[in-house]
């Protein structure tokens, strides 16, 4: 051992701390004292002593910072290089006040995007990154870069996120585009498509005999019936949202005597929030006094926290399959086909889910600047009183 690493072992001996658990079983500790203060700092060393795994660990324990071998480290951020892709898109992230308004959840999605497009190679096998080309991308290689994803949405989503960056870049003083020429490359057209399951009475009477009355399965599915409301807005609902007789308008009131709630729907509620008041229906009501309900919303996790849209989305999924039913079905919508009328007849007499009840739960009220005092705006035609019910 050199001179020089007599001083460094001497010195750190000066912050270690050796003791035995219960099992006699040697451990060894960074021991520092804490500033104007009586107490001690200890962080176990599990490296062996004098090799370089063991200084790092020890550096990390003296600087007060986490300590991670150098394989379980993460990567180092990519090199940023002055104009090039990856470059704009850093800009764009601190400057643009349109992706600053986005929820979290919207900015991650983008990120996600313009990650993915920085991250790949110019061409295959090639050391070098989309990231690190020059930002002014030419028309046929934006094309070409849409065509790359496979599938239609994710290349539509790719060409979105760079339309926006252009979008962006050709709005800033000084320009740092000419102009969005993302624009002109054309979305792929996507796939028709059924949309999602409608569900049939059976399915939801084979949900209801797998997941009875009193259980957080049947909590969610009677909010999805009894409210019409999408997954987004029912995983927020809560006791916070309800409202007393003599909280609502005198129209209000004439139409259902009970209580109501009123909550700004999730989908858009930044860029044209919508904001509702709807019936809880008498089912309703029993079905949320006899259910596991949490104290922020109706919906809770293990963990007593809400769930988030993706999340209950997979519980609910996962619910389903043991029901034997569709797992990715839509509940809500498929009770407003029958809401419409459109297969009454196979409606039997004996569902507990009448008919009378799920029609009323549409009646929807708006809110807002385009409302008055509460007045119905843009109800179905089916819940509209001057309308005969077909």
């Amino acid at each position: 051992m050199t001179p020089g690493a007599d001083v460094v072992e001497i010195a750190i001996k000066k912050y270690l701390f050796e003791d035995k658990d219960r099992h006699g079983n040697g451990r060894l500790y960074f021991r520092k004292r804490i500033e104007r203060t009586k107490k001690f700092r200890k962080v176990r060393l599990r490296e062996t002593p004098s090799t370089a795994e063991f200084h790092e660990e020890f550096a990390a324990a003296l600087a007060g910072r986490p300590y991670g071998k150098a394989k379980d480290r993460p990567a180092p951020p990519p090199r940023i290089v002055a104009n090039s892709l990856r470059w704009l898109i850093a800009e764009y992230y601190k400057r643009s006040a349109v992706f600053k308004s986005y929820d979290e959840e919207t900015k991650a999605v983008r990120r996600n995007i313009l990650t993915a497009l920085c991250d790949e190679p110019e061409v295959e096998g090639s050391d070098r990154q989309i990231g690190d080309l020059p930002y002014n991308i030419p028309d046929g290689k934006i094309e070409l870069l849409r065509d790359r994803k496979q599938g239609v949405f994710a290349a539509n989503a790719r060409l979105k996120a760079i339309r926006q960056l252009y979008k962006w870049a050709a709005s800033t003083t000084p320009k740092l585009l000419p102009r969005n020429h993302a624009a002109d490359i054309p979305l792929l057209p996507e796939p028709e498509s059924d949309g999602h399951h409608t569900w049939s009475i059976e399915e939801i009477q084979r949900y209801i005999a797998r997941h009875p009355a009193g259980t957080k399965a049947y909590l969610v599915l009677m909010l999805f019936l009894l409210t019409g409301q999408r997954i987004s807005d029912v995983g927020k609902l809560g006791k916070q949202h309800i409202r007393r007789p003599e909280h609502v308008s005198e129209l209000l009131r004439k139409t259902h005597a009970g209580r109501w709630l009123a909550f700004t729907q999730h989908k858009n509620r930044k860029r044209a929030p919508v904001s509702l008041v709807i019936p809880m229906l008498p089912m309703l009501e029993r079905v949320i006094e006899l259910s596991p309900c949490g104290s922020l919303t109706f919906i809770e996790t293990e963990f007593g926290k809400p769930h988030t849209t993706k999340g209950l989305g997979n519980w609910f999924a996962d619910q389903c399959v043991l029901a034997d039913v569709p797992g990715r079905a839509r509940p809500a919508q498929g009770w407003r086909d029958h809401r419409r009328g459109e297969r009454r007849d196979a409606i039997p007499a004996d569902v507990d889910l009448r008919l009378e009840n799920a029609r009323a739960s549409g009646a929807l009220y708006q809110e807002g600047p385009s409302a008055v005092d509460g007045r119905r705006v843009d109800a179905p035609y089916w819940l509209r009183p001057d309308r005969e019910q077909k």
